[in-house]
C-alpha cells in the first residue's frame, strides 16, 4: 500500500459513490482529504467536506482556497465530479451532452 502521509487531497464529487470511496483510500493511507460536493454535510471524518458546485468558477475557486487553508496545501486533485445522461444521442439536445461532457 502507498504511503500518502503528509500530502493533502481534493476529492471533486467525493460525498457518495465511487468519489466517497477514493477520498476515504486517500484518507487510509495518510493524505488529508478535502471532499468537494454540492451537499457535503454527511461527509464522515475525517475527510474534510467542503461545498462547491464545479460548473461555477466562483464556488471552485472558493472552495479550493478554503481547502489549501485547511489542508495547509495541495498535492493531489481527483476530477470525479460528473453527471450523466439517459437515452440516446438522438433522445437528448446538444445541450445537454455539452452539459455532461
Amino acid at each position: 500500500m502507498t504511503d500518502l502521509t503528509g500530502l493533502r487531497a481534493i476529492v471533486t464529487g467525493g460525498a457518495s459513490g465511487i468519489g466517497l470511496a477514493t477520498a476515504r483510500l486517500l484518507a487510509a493511507r495518510g493524505a488529508g482529504v478535502a471532499v468537494f460536493d454540492l451537499n457535503p454535510s454527511d461527509v464522515p471524518p475525517p475527510l474534510l467536506g467542503l461545498k462547491a458546485d464545479v460548473t461555477d468558477d466562483v464556488s471552485v475557486r472558493a472552495a479550493v482556497g478554503d481547502a489549501v487553508e485547511q489542508l495547509g496545501g495541495l498535492d493531489i486533485l481527483v476530477n470525479n465530479a460528473g453527471i450523466g445522461a439517459i437515452g440516446t444521442i438522438e433522445d437528448n439536445p446538444d445541450e445537454q451532452w455539452h452539459q455532461v461532457l
